[in-house]
């Protein structure tokens, strides 16, 4: 399935948002004097991990947008298709978190990255997606024209 726009413009946004936190970190961690390679190493790795996941979250997303898209269906087969739509996204949800954590503990355990700087950047997608969403409501709905106090 090739991405579509929404997906590769919104993995875009969490992307550099992830990686302006792993560089906050890092600095964090070199102004505190314990910045080491396998410090850097661990939070670029795991950054580049959880934009994947969240990549591949969304390709999830636009497959199950599309399948829905896709025709008209009676009652009973958008619920069907809506159950069937849910356990898709639970099962990707749960093989994308098993395939995180796996690779967390390889990273860890086999290439010997910090423990901390590996696993604190696995909450930057989250805060990052927090911070955008606070963003766009704050952001004045231009459709609706100019408006004076």
């Amino acid at each position: 399935m090739r991405p579509d726009n929404a997906v590769r413009r919104e993995t875009a946004r969490v992307a550099i948002g992830v990686f302006a936190l792993v560089a906050v970190m890092l600095a964090v961690y070199a102004v505190i004097g314990r910045l080491s390679c396998p410090v850097a190493l661990g939070g670029l790795y795991t950054g580049l991990l959880t934009v994947l996941n969240f990549f591949f979250m969304g390709l999830t997303v636009q497959g199950v947008t599309d399948r829905a898209a896709e025709k008209e269906r009676t009652e009973q087969e958008l619920a069907d298709l809506t159950i069937e739509m849910k356990n898709r996204m639970k099962v990707s949800y749960n093989l994308r978190m098993i395939a995180l954590f796996a690779l967390l503990v390889l990273g860890i355990a086999v290439f010997k990255f910090d423990p901390l700087a590996t696993i604190l950047p696995v909450i930057f997608p989250t805060v990052v997606i927090r911070v955008l969403q606070i963003m766009e409501a704050r952001r004045p709905d231009l459709s609706k024209g100019s408006e004076k106090p």
